[in-house]
């Protein structure tokens, strides 16, 4: 909250300092960019391949982790008939192969995130650009991410669907 009234701060004392604009030429605009994400067909190309992604993963994590209980069932079970040191020995065994099926999981989820960063990486520049050109037709001196926005805005200030439908047309989806 406070970085939204300090950016509207801001905001306001740079439109006053700018003299030469007066307030009804003011235009400001916003962007949903998780709508645009979620919504646009390059977004929603990227977010179903990190789906899959994510299932492959979790159904090779999800068959490693049954072993694991299974094996942990099994020690619990069996230690009444073993030796202290074949417990040990057991128990030491068990918690190496918890901690590489930690490590998998880690990874599993850095390579996630990785996938992520690139898609964003990859379509951010279009969306910028898009954007750009909006603004300048639809003659707005700034453009907000849709989070950042004081508690109201018009409707007609909503670029979105707009920035949907050309980044739709340039990704040639």
């Amino acid at each position: 909250m406070k970085r939204i009234l300090g950016t509207v701060l801001l905001l306001s004392a740079w439109i006053i300092g700018a003299g030469a604009v007066h307030a009804d030429e003011v235009r400001i605009g916003y962007v949903d960019m998780t709508k645009v994400s979620n919504e646009s067909k390059a977004g929603k190309r990227a977010k179903d391949d990190i789906q899959k992604l994510f299932k492959e993963r979790q159904e090779t994590l999800g068959k490693e982790e049954q072993q694991l209980k299974s094996q942990q069932q099994s020690l619990e079970k069996d230690k009444l008939v073993m030796t202290e040191q074949q417990r040990k020995d057991k128990q030491k065994d068990f918690e190496a192969k918890v901690k590489v099926f930690r490590e998998k999981v880690s990874t599993a989820e850095h390579e996630l995130q990785q996938k992520q960063m690139e898609a964003e990486k990859k379509i951010g520049p279009v969306i910028q650009g898009i954007i750009q050109d909006l603004a300048k037709e639809e003659k707005l001196l700034l453009v907000f991410e849709k989070r950042q926005l004081p508690l109201y805005a018009a409707g007609e200030a909503d670029l979105t669907d707009k920035v949907i439908q050309r980044f739709d047309a340039k990704s040639g989806g």
